[in-house]
């Protein structure tokens, strides 16, 4: 589950945008995370939209995470085939208090 106004998706952002090349490692470590889920957002008319750029991002990371459960583990690619375990992605509202559960 992803949330809006998320501080990992917008510092990969401004490291995309603008490079600083002097963070700490931690922080190196979470937009070489994220960075591959939103890289391709800033060559898409989004990028001209912060807010709307903002929000896609923090919903790509989320996919990305999903897809990453879905394949990235032989325990959980059994449970999903023969259990029929579910791994969905979500978003929450920081604003609202609610959750937005995603449909792939």
């Amino acid at each position: 589950m992803g949330h809006t106004q998320c501080g990992a998706v917008a510092a990969t952002l401004e490291e995309l945008r603008q490079p600083q090349g002097h963070e700490s490692p931690n922080l190196r470590a979470i937009v070489d995370r994220i960075r591959p889920a939103i890289e391709p957002l800033l060559n898409s008319p989004l990028a001209n939209d912060p807010a709307a750029l903002a929000a896609e991002a923090t919903r790509a990371n989320v996919r990305a995470s999903v897809h990453h459960l879905r394949h990235g583990s032989a325990l959980l690619e059994r449970r999903i085939e023969r259990d029929g375990l579910l791994i969905v992605g979500a978003e929450y509202c920081v604003e609202a208090g609610t959750v937005e559960f995603f449909a792939d």
